[in-house]
């Protein structure tokens, strides 16, 4: 949706976008848990069965390019490797430490498009080359798989510290931990790709309009799953199947 001039869709020439997932509450009884199993406990069945949602977002309209959706049961990956075929040369995709598996950065720089996701807290990258603006280079390493050894991805990580202040004086201060497609220091600065980070709240956003404002905190009402399936679209008007 967004042209040239939209405020918050574009960087550096390539169009900003989001990946992210949230779940959705269904109603209880059957056949929606014969396709949406409720979450379990050692001894019974608690709550309410849940779709999980994955979609494509573009920052600045939070518009919903795509989407994919199911069973909670399977995690966000799998979902958003399907809208894969949705990404272009021109994009540049932001996601959170959910998304940075190797074999989902190698399917976006399979599209063309480049990325910039956020770590998991697990992962410790080391230091390959050092880069004057202080990232630096390292190798991501996948598990070895029988006939193709070992896979492994060159990505540019970027450190910071964020200190975030609350309404009543208080300070919290983390360590973020940037991978990158973007490997030119120069071109692409780490001070500016920190701080373009931000934009993949632009995903949140969007998802807190479809609950609070279109959902108004309630439900899906639908009885069956080939109907709640319209509904989810219905709640996504500019989502493509």
């Amino acid at each position: 949706m967004a042209d040239r001039g939209t405020p918050g869709a574009w960087w550096c020439g390539m169009r900003t976008v989001a990946f992210d997932g949230t779940s959705r509450q269904l109603p209880d009884r059957v056949p929606v848990t014969d396709r949406f199993p409720k979450r379990s406990g050692p001894e019974r069945e608690f709550g309410y069965p849940l779709l999980r949602l994955v979609t494509l977002v573009e920052t600045g309209t939070r518009a919903v390019m795509a989407a994919a959706f199911g069973p909670e049961s399977e995690g966000e990956l799998p979902y958003a490797n399907r809208l894969l075929s949705r990404l272009e040369e021109s994009m540049l995709v932001l996601a959170d430490a959910g998304f940075d598996a190797i074999g989902f950065l190698h399917g976006i720089r399979a599209t063309g498009a480049q990325f910039l996701v956020c770590s998991s807290a697990t992962r410790r990258p080391m230091v390959k080359d050092r880069l004057p603006d202080g990232s630096y280079l390292t190798r991501l390493t996948a598990q070895h798989r029988a006939g193709r050894g070992y896979d492994m991805l060159t990505v540019r990580v970027i450190e910071a510290w964020i200190t975030v202040k609350l309404a009543d004086g208080t300070a919290r201060r983390e360590q973020w931990r940037l991978l990158t497609s973007l490997t030119d220091p120069a071109r692409y600065p780490a001070e500016r790709l920190v701080t373009l980070y931000h934009e993949r709240w632009q995903a949140e956003t969007a998802y807190a309009s479809v609950k609070a404002a279109l959902l108004d905190g309630r439900v899906l009402c639908s009885g069956h799953p080939a109907d709640l399936d319209q509904e989810v679209w219905a709640s996504s008007p500019s989502a493509k199947p």
